[in-house]
Formats: C-alpha cells, sequence, structure tokens
C-alpha cells in the first residue's frame, strides 16, 4: 500500500508561532524533509489564513513569487500550497507557477463550498494537481461530505480531504467517512487529523485501512492547540511497521524534528485540559480563549459547559456571538470583543 505524506510543518504550524520560521529553519526544514523522502512539503499559504489573520504573520503566510524562487530545491519532495478562498483571490492563483509548485490544495468550511470549485477549476486548467480540503469535517454527516467530493471531482480534484479541524473524530468515524467517500468518487482520498484527544496516529492509520492513500503530519505535531500527527512518529512507525510501501530515510526525519523541537518550538506540543475539552466537545481550539477571556476567575467546570454548549451549536466560523449565545444557555455573562 502506497501512502503520500504531506508535511505541513511550514503552512500549520505556523498557527503555532505566527509563521515566524527565521530563514534558516526555512531551509532546515525544507531540506531535511527532502532528504527523509517525504512526498509533499507544503510550504505555507497563497493570501493568508483564513481563521487567524495575523498581522504579524511571517513569510510562510503568504508565499509570494519571490519567496517561493528563494526556496531551496527539492530532489524527491513535490512542493504544495494551500488556499483559502475568503482571503485568497482567483487573481492571486495566476501568480502561481506550475514549475515551482506542484499541488495546491483548496480549503473551505462545509458552508463555503461552493466558493472552492472555481478556485479548484482554475488551478487544473493551469496544470496543478488539485486538492480539495473540508475543514471541520466532523460538522459534516460522512454521506453529506461524499456529496461535496462528488462535486469537487467535477470540478477537477485530484484529492479530496477530510480534516479533523477539531480533534474530535475517533477511528470508527474515520472509517465511516473514508469508507463512504471511497465508494462514491474516483478521487484520492486524505486525511488531516488533530491530536486533541491524542488518537490523530490511530485515526490516520484507520483512514489508510479505509482506503486513504494521502496523510497529513507536522514536524513534532506543530500546530495549534494538541497539534497534527507528528511526522517523524508517522514515518518511524510506518517503516518500523512494515508493509506499507514506504521509502521514507527514518533518521533524516528524526534529525529534522530534533532541529524544530530545539530551534523552532518554544515548548513541545502538549495535550491539556483546553485541547482536551475543545476534541471532546467538537469545538475550534481558538475558542477555548475566548470562553476563558470572558470571564476573570472561569472555573474548568464552567468552561466544559460553555464548550459542551458551543459544540451543540456546531458554530460555522469563531465568533463572539456563539460564544455568547452558549454563556447565555449556561448562566454565564457576555463578551463583547
Amino acid at each position: 500500500m502506497s501512502i503520500q505524506l504531506i508535511d505541513c510543518t511550514l503552512r500549520d504550524g505556523g498557527n503555532l508561532n505566527q509563521w515566524q520560521f527565521s530563514d534558516m529553519s526555512i531551509r532546515q526544514i525544507i531540506e531535511g524533509l527532502d532528504r527523509a523522502r517525504t512526498d509533499y512539503i507544503e510550504l505555507g499559504y497563497l493570501g493568508g489564513s483564513g481563521s487567524n489573520p495575523s498581522k504579524q504573520a511571517g513569510k510562510t503566510f503568504d508565499c509570494t513569487p519571490e519567496f517561493l524562487d528563494e526556496l531551496p530545491q527539492t530532489s524527491h519532495a513535490k512542493k504544495a500550497i494551500m488556499v483559502v478562498p475568503s482571503v485568497c483571490s482567483l487573481e492571486q492563483l495566476l501568480k502561481l507557477n506550475p514549475n515551482t509548485v506542484s499541488l495546491v490544495r483548496v480549503a473551505s468550511y462545509p458552508q463555503d463550498i461552493a466558493y472552492a470549485m472555481p478556485y479548484i477549476e482554475a488551478l487544473k486548467k493551469r496544470g496543478f494537481q488539485a486538492a480539495m480540503n473540508l475543514m471541520a469535517a466532523s460538522y459534516t454527516e460522512p454521506v453529506q461530505a461524499a456529496q461535496i467530493a462528488v462535486e469537487a471531482a467535477r470540478h477537477g480534484a485530484d484529492v479530496f480531504y477530510i480534516a479533523d479541524s477539531f480533534g474530535s473524530m475517533t477511528p470508527g468515524s474515520v472509517r465511516e467517512y473514508i469508507s463512504v467517500l471511497k465508494q462514491s468518487t474516483d478521487c484520492d482520498v486524505g486525511f488531516h487529523g488533530h491530536n486533541n484527544l491524542g488518537l490523530a496516529f490511530a485515526n490516520a492509520l484507520e483512514a489508510v485501512r479505509a482506503g486513504a492513500v494521502f496523510v497529513d503530519t507536522s514536524l513534532c505535531g506543530m500546530a495549534r492547540g494538541a497539534g497534527n500527527l507528528p511526522t517523524e512518529q508517522w514515518i518511524s512507525a510506518m517503516t518500523h511497521w512494515g508493509g506499507f510501501s514506504t521509502d521514507f530515510d527514518v533518521l533524516s526525519i528524526i534529525e529534522t524534528a530534533e532541529y524544530v523541537l530545539h530551534n523552532v518550538l518554544e515548548k513541545p506540543m502538549r495535550i491539556a485540559a483546553p485541547e482536551m475539552i475543545c476534541g471532546l466537545h467538537n469545538i475550534h481550539y481558538y475558542y477555548y480563549d475566548k470562553i476563558m477571556d470572558s470571564r476573570s476567575e472561569m472555573q474548568l467546570k464552567s468552561a466544559w459547559k460553555i464548550a459542551q454548549s458551543l459544540g451543540k451549536m456546531r458554530p460555522p466560523k469563531v465568533d463572539a456571538a456563539y460564544l455568547n449565545k452558549a454563556m447565555e444557555l449556561t448562566g454565564g455573562m457576555n463578551n463583547e470583543s
């Protein structure tokens, strides 16, 4: 079984450090991932992140043509980039060179799918490999996700990804989503898992067993909240386990992860109360800070109840209005921010 690995340290990992990767770190990460024979390196966003509009973002937040041209050449890994239609115009896609970037992933929440389809179509016309990333997939039913995948494939998508954006999925639910997708479309299927409940590895493994061929990871698990499936963990396990048709250089990926741990991360990724509460209640990690900021002395039990109420709403975006409603339902006080 051949698995295509996309490392998204420079893109999704930037949510943790505002994309403040030094030029040296960017070079070390790209060269290390290439030596490890990673299949794809996601370099960052074009146009920025839709959920984290940072005002102090580094270079990988919005990858300019000049920045992309300066990056090290790779001998094995293909280069990828992500676009979010709400912050990246179709005209900006014209800046991308198919000889510089091979794969472009179009990310969208379920309620915004219609905006993503013209992007996929435009990318295919320009010769890119195109992927559709369904963020907050846990806010859809498997059949609904499959309908979106069929539509994406009709517009030319080569890969359809489900993203466990809130780290709430379990191996059973992942299997159900992937199985329905495989029955519904000829697109390759991918999985992006967050580690709120410590299930990122188990979920990715179950996705592969169910037929997914693309898996997302990041070095040291670097991403917001509990982070992603660690690249070095996945590569080491797949190589040691056997039977997955891998050709990774394990020592190179371990060395690169050690570089990130000691030179990029301020502290190792963790799974603590905020991460688990958001995962258990199926809400965006950015809600947790808003919950805690809304009261001067928020108790964990109160945070739990508000998160529980938010999860039942399935809020389509991080917005104070949904938080206020949840607090009202649980006897809290409003947050005006």
